[in-house]
């Protein structure tokens, strides 16, 4: 399933003529699991289901099924054991605006299998050397499928992913390829020109990326 990203924006007016603007992201679309709700409102749409969502403090986002706004809090989102079994829904989540993104950092990794003595760690031990032969990058066999796997510390929103290219050569073979999270693909690159450094959006929740 390839993620779409969506989003639903709802203004609020408040004292002092004073206007918020509220965004939600679509974090999950046609999920079969959704978070535990704390509160539920029939005959809704999705905007009018951001704007319930977005007047209530306590409210971190919202699955919506065709006639039915779930309501839910962040520790029910943050938790995977607050998410339950579901008819298929989207689910939504506030975007904030006022904070900085956060550097998620990679606690373990995998890969399907080794090059020589290029272990998945040096991909996340912080040396962004570009050359091979610098000892700094995972290199994975050369049959097709090969993959590589970081482990979270949490399960976490994943807006995009940064990746180091290799530069000394070879750097074509990473114009095609899955980026997933916990096993579901929320991007499919398939480039025409080799990247240096790059952003790949994903916005998709989980710990495995």
């Amino acid at each position: 399933m390839k993620l779409i990203l969506l989003l639903l924006c709802t203004i609020l007016e408040v004292p002092l003529a004073m206007t918020v603007h509220i965004q939600f992201m679509a974090v999950e679309l046609r999920s079969i699991s959704t978070p535990a709700a704390m509160e539920s409102a029939p005959g809704l749409g999705r905007m009018k289901c951001a704007e319930l969502c977005s007047v209530r403090p306590a409210c971190f986002g919202f699955s919506w099924l065709q006639g039915l706004c779930r309501l839910f809090d962040w520790l029910a989102f943050s938790s995977t054991d607050g998410w339950q079994f579901s008819e298929s829904c989207d689910v939504y989540a506030r975007i904030d605006d006022s904070q900085p993104p956060t550097q998620l950092k990679l606690e373990s990794c995998s890969q399907s299998s080794t090059y020589g003595s290029n272990v998945c760690g040096r991909a996340i031990d912080g040396n962004r050397n570009q050359k091979y032969g610098a000892g700094s990058c995972a290199h994975t066999g050369i049959k097709p499928f090969e993959w590589w796997e970081g482990q979270l510390a949490a399960p976490s929103l994943v807006s995009y992913v940064t990746i180091y290219n290799r530069q000394d050569c070879c750097a074509e073979r990473l114009n095609k390829f899955s980026l997933q999270v916990d096993g579901v693909e929320c991007n499919r690159v398939s480039l025409t020109v080799p990247f240096s450094v790059a952003n790949f959006s994903c916005n998709a929740f989980g710990s495995r990326v």
